[in-house]
């Protein structure tokens, strides 16, 4: 059995896309590996796995402090067979035999308006060295493998695609669950949805906008939007405010993962019209749920959706509002875009994800010999 060190840091379950691609890829992978998490004791432990820990000296997380700190360990992390890197944290490659990173996109190189300087700066300095040295790259859509092409100049045959999935946690609710949680929540009335981070790349302006051309023609539905404040999350609320829609938007924050599933089951609509993503499982667990889906037509959202999803320009606010009013007075479009959600998300698997990513460690062992 090959020995497998997964470089988790502090990450938590179920607390974010890149934590749910990890932990998914865990459970999968443990089955068939001699799995060994390489992590921070702010990470989370998973039943199964033994754990090389490295801390430092402060109370908060640092990314390039805990990860220059890992070169302390290299005599442990001599010992795998393969040193995956699955959240693309600044990991120098020398720290063990056979690194393998997976790249969820290039957005502080892109969009470094996106994120924190902080966050820009690092990959400037550690992307262009990981990725050169890196023993194979794993891009989870052909839209990230394209952009590292086109900065990087990487050979073709060094990055893998290898898409992520979406867990069977995700099915249609029942009556009583999609009751109980709209008690919970307060929310009395059809509602359109939108799940993610508040911030500027998620452009949850335009789905205001889009949303207050709406209510002219049907006042009756109101706007959900779930998810934590992140990045320059003030104007969307200056935004709400300023067309007087307090009322009518319900800001959930972050939503537990064991309440997703009947949230997007009760939703008539998902809208998702984010201006970049280097995957997106938002879209894909609302389409496991049977709700009818909306996304832009821009970076790897078009592999998700497929050629016959619902997707428009992400400056167009018009274009959507009108495609939210179809869904809401069309019966038959909604019935059939419901359908077309549950029969796409099973192109999805986190055991494919698994499987795929599993072929890769072997591949790149057998070339090492």
């Amino acid at each position: 059995m090959i020995k497998i060190g997964l470089i988790t840091g502090d990450l938590k379950q179920n607390k974010s896309g890149i934590g749910t691609y990890v932990f998914q890829l865990i459970e999968d992978l443990k089955k068939n590996t001699d799995l060994t998490l390489i992590k921070h004791p702010f990470g989370d432990d998973v039943l199964g796995c033994s754990s090389i820990l490295s801390s430092i000296p402060r109370r908060s997380f640092s990314h390039i402090l805990w990860s220059q700190a890992l070169s302390l360990k290299k005599q442990s992390l001599k010992k795998l067979d393969i040193i995956h890197n699955p959240a693309q944290y600044p990991v120098s490659p020398n720290i063990g035999h056979n690194y393998i990173v997976t790249i969820h996109d290039l957005i502080p190189i892109l969009y470094p308006q996106y994120v924190g300087s902080i966050f820009s700066i690092q990959a400037k300095l550690y992307y262009p060295y990981m990725l050169k040295r890196a023993s194979k790259i794993i891009t989870v859509s052909n839209h990230t493998k394209d952009d590292i092409l086109k900065i990087y100049k990487i050979p073709d045959q060094k990055i893998e695609v290898i898409y992520s999935g979406v867990s069977n946690h995700f099915n249609p609710s029942s009556p009583e669950e999609k009751k109980r949680i709209k008690q919970k929540y307060n929310l009395n009335h059809p509602f359109i949805l939108f799940v993610g981070a508040i911030e500027p790349k998620k452009n949850i302006e335009l789905l205001i906008k889009a949303y207050y051309i709406c209510q002219k023609s049907n006042p009756y539905f109101d706007l959900v939007i779930a998810g934590k404040k992140a990045w320059k999350f003030e104007t969307v609320f200056k935004l709400i405010e300023s067309l007087n829609l307090s009322k009518k938007i319900h800001i959930l924050n972050f939503v537990p993962y064991e309440d997703l599933p009947a949230l997007y089951s009760s939703a008539e609509v998902f809208v998702f019209p984010s201006r970049y993503e280097g995957f997106g499982l938002p879209p894909l667990e609302a389409m496991k749920c049977g709700t009818p889906v909306i996304t832009s037509n821009v970076s790897s959202l078009p592999e998700i959706m497929g050629k016959e999803g619902l997707m428009i320009n992400p400056n167009d606010y018009e274009q959507l509002s009108e495609l939210i009013l179809k869904l809401l007075s069309d019966p038959e479009f909604h019935h059939q875009y419901s359908l077309y959600s549950l029969d796409r998300a099973k192109k999805f698997s986190w055991k494919k994800t698994a499987s795929k990513t599993l072929e890769v460690y072997n591949s790149v062992i057998e070339y090492g010999k």
